[in-house]
């Protein structure tokens, strides 16, 4: 089903180990970190935004990033 995604990776594992490490470690990072930074912003926003539904206080400061204190889009009105 999905063997050309396996032979791909496949591929590209091989080749990654055949480098020479100082070059394995700056492509790893130069992949990794902007995904764990992305991935890391996505779930501190959600946490956010499902901390700011489910809260009882009514005068609860804004998620991180909003100080207005909408919860809509910049320049829509709720």
């Amino acid at each position: 089903m999905l063997e050309w995604l396996v032979e791909w990776y496949d591929g590209v594992e091989l080749w990654l180990v055949q480098l020479v490490y100082p070059l394995q470690v700056t492509l790893v990072l130069a992949v990794l970190l902007p995904l764990c930074w992305v991935l890391a912003r996505v779930i501190d926003r959600g946490i956010d935004r499902l901390g700011a539904k489910l809260t009882r206080v009514r005068d609860a400061e804004p998620p991180v990033g909003r100080r207005d204190g909408e919860t809509g889009r910049k320049g829509t009105a709720a």
